[in-house]
């Protein structure tokens, strides 16, 4: 079983996660609440956390013993890591409020996952 078949989700959405921060900002002036682009990077950062949950679990090694830990902890750096990229593109932020927003996306979708992987073993 090849380790980057599991891993390939996880980096093609955190390149689609980079290529979108990467474009100036073209947020719209109208906001459907106060901090509704908080739901977006929970939007956009649900999925991540998914594939990287997917990712850990099936690693060899020790991030397979605890994959929920890993997947959050990859998640939560890669968040961080974006926040800072946003810094140098014309137009957007470095945000700790989007970083938390971001983090917990991260753990909605690896728990997401980590609850398919359960009922699927117990269904087995």
């Amino acid at each position: 079983m090849s380790i980057g078949r599991h891993w390939l989700p996880a980096a093609l959405w955190a390149a689609l996660i980079f290529f979108l921060s990467s474009l100036p900002d073209v947020t719209p002036d109208i906001t459907l609440f106060p901090h509704s682009d908080k739901l977006a990077h929970v939007v956009m950062y649900g999925p991540l956390g998914y594939f990287l949950m997917r990712a850990t679990a099936h690693h060899p090694g020790g991030l397979r013993r605890h994959p929920l830990r890993w997947a959050i902890i990859l998640g939560v750096l890669y968040g961080l890591s974006d926040e800072i990229h946003q810094a140098f593109v014309p137009g957007r932020t470095m945000d700790l409020l989007d970083w938390f927003a971001d983090g917990i996306g991260v753990t909605a979708g690896a728990l997401i996952r980590q609850y398919f992987e359960r009922n699927r073993a117990t269904e087995l």
